[in-house]
């Protein structure tokens, strides 16, 4: 929750994979702490990163247990457009049947 407040813009906008994006500061918190609180977290490795100019990109391998998905263990790419410091834009792009 910490990076969430230091590093995302007020108005952020999230995306997973083709889902309707999270619009919004709060709601991504809001969002975020809903999942966190119904998952048991195993693993969370940051495997590679690409910076370049405004836009970081960034290869996570995760495994966790959620409480209505069961258990998990995916790699996921994050893409992140930047302004004055904050991210404004991010997508994640995964596979979980993989």
């Amino acid at each position: 929750m910490e990076a969430i407040d230091t590093f995302y813009d007020e108005n952020i906008i999230s995306t997973d994979n083709n889902n309707e994006p999270v619009k919004g500061l709060e709601n991504l918190r809001q969002g975020v702490e809903k999942f966190i609180n119904n998952t048991a977290i195993e693993k969370i490795q940051l495997l590679s990163t690409i910076i370049d100019s405004n836009l970081s990109v960034d290869h996570w391998h995760y495994i966790f247990t959620h409480k209505t998905f069961g258990k998990l263990d995916y790699k996921q790419l994050s893409v992140k457009r930047w302004k004055y410091g904050k991210i404004i834009q991010e997508n994640h792009f995964y596979n979980l049947s993989t």
